[in-house]
């Protein structure tokens, strides 16, 4: 008895679902169609542009990295030739040193001859 009153109830309610509708207006349902619709293409539009300011940002990062390398370089190059200019710069010194020092030598040597 109890399956007859729920079937007697199903019958008579699908039939009013399926007559009044889903309760949205024809007009709304198309308009919040479109505007999903819309949505759906911004949606694409701003991740393709995501994609390309990754791209681009993975592009400057290997710039930056390639960059990184050659700076290193250039500094192990820089300190490198900085170290052979402080041992020529010491070199000169000496030598300087030693000439000043012949020069003396070479002065009192002559001195030494003019008075005998």
């Amino acid at each position: 008895m109890r399956r007859i009153k729920l079937a007697t109830l199903f019958a008579v309610i699908v039939p009013m679902i399926a007559l009044t509708g889903c309760g949205v207006s024809k007009d709304k349902y198309e308009s919040v169609l479109n505007e999903k619709i819309t949505l759906e293409e911004k949606v694409g539009v701003i991740t393709k542009a995501k994609e390309a300011l990754k791209d681009e940002y993975d592009n400057l990062l290997k710039e930056k990295m390639g960059l990184a390398t050659k700076l290193e370089i250039a500094m192990n190059e820089r300190n490198a030739l900085k170290g052979e200019y402080d041992k020529i710069l010491d070199e000169k010194i000496t030598v300087k040193a030693a000439y000043e020092k012949l020069l003396t030598e070479n002065k009192d040597l002559k001195n030494k001859l003019a008075s005998r």
